[in-house]
């Protein structure tokens, strides 16, 4: 039963929502100021700081306190508006690194993190921004390429000119792999000389530089090799990088002398070459920012309420809504058009 009292919606259909405060746990940090905007940069945990009579108080969880998972509630409909008072919010690196998730080998992706934290942080120097930017897409291709290839090397149950294509597949892949990931190692050494970052890799990945770089040179100029050459002279070791029988069966690329094993030595290595990454990133733009201007969310403008609730209803009524049979979606789509009427 749907009935109208004078302006305002009261019905008893399926999607209809009831007035209650809203509960708030993160707080965006978008490009534009535009309601539902598919921009954010970042999105961090706000916790109850207090109120004072219809003044609801949020803030950031402080370093290394737990979160109980509390939500600020606040109801702009009723008249509250929701305040944090300078100093409250706190942005991390943290904060946008979370939403790097690990997979099983402990590596997570670190380019976005490193460009949204250099973008909000404190700007570094354009070159060094660039810099970084690039060192930290080289680690994520190889750290791609590297799961890939031990993915086609995995054994399965194929007709043995399939299991060709895929092995030859996983060679490739790896041989990109230590393209991508020397290269990356090499931009992170530079970083402390070229623009004096205290930065330092760790005896565990200092101890296999010499083999990657090793097989990395041997793979970039496999046509030299390939004439049983290294620089353009005959060398007893050149033809051996197409010696890869370890690789298919054990998952470790060789050449002369120097091995790598993919998963025991080439996946650690890149975990802490993420990890310096980010050290750089500190060092570069902080670890944290203080927002040390007040903000505030006001209460909704009078009738809003009862505006949403007839507009979301239509909105399900007329199937025009973007996602009609989802009450969220259509209250959201009723929100952001009455904040857009207002604003204009």
């Amino acid at each position: 039963m749907i009935r109208m009292q004078g302006s305002s919606l009261f019905s008893t259909w399926p999607d209809a929502r009831h007035m209650k405060p809203h509960e708030i746990r993160f707080l965006s940090v978008s490009l534009t100021p535009g309601v539902g905007s598919n921009d954010a940069l970042i999105g961090v945990r706000i916790v109850p700081a207090g109120r004072n009579k219809n003044v609801v108080f949020g803030r950031t969880l402080a370093e290394g306190e737990s979160d109980s998972g509390e939500p600020v509630s606040f109801f702009p409909y009723a008249g509250e508006e929701l305040h944090f008072r300078p100093g409250s919010v706190q942005v991390s690196i943290r904060d946008i690194d979370r939403y790097a998730q690990p997979g099983p080998d402990g590596y997570s992706p670190v380019s976005n993190t490193l460009w949204t934290w250099l973008s909000f942080g404190s700007p570094p120097d354009p070159a060094l921004f660039r810099f970084l930017f690039a060192t930290a897409r080289r680690l994520d291709s190889a750290h791609s390429l590297c799961v890939d290839a031990l993915s086609g090397l995995t054994d399965r149950q194929e007709p043995f000119i399939k299991a060709r294509e895929r092995l030859f597949a996983a060679l490739g892949l790896a041989e990109l792999m230590c393209v991508a990931f020397s290269r990356s190692i090499d931009m992170i050494e530079k970083i402390k000389s070229q623009f004096s970052v205290q930065i330092n890799l760790p005896a565990s990945v200092l101890g296999s530089m010499a083999a990657l770089r090793e097989i990395r040179n041997a793979f970039e100029h496999i046509e030299d090799r390939a004439m049983g050459n290294v620089r353009g002279k005959p060398h007893a070791d050149a033809l051996s990088i197409f010696d890869q029988r370890d690789l298919i069966s054990h998952g470790v690329l060789r050449y002369a002398s120097h091995s790598l094993d993919l998963r025991a030595t080439v996946l650690p290595m890149m975990v802490e070459a993420r990890r310096v990454v980010l050290e750089a990133a500190v060092a570069t733009a902080g670890s944290a920012r203080t927002i040390n201007v007040p903000m505030a969310f006001p209460s909704a403008p009078p009738d809003s309420y009862e505006r949403i609730q007839s507009h979301a209803y239509l909105l399900w009524a007329n199937k025009t809504g973007s996602a009609w049979w989802d009450p969220e979606s259509n209250w959201r789509e009723a929100e952001r058009s009455d904040a857009e009427a207002h604003r204009s």
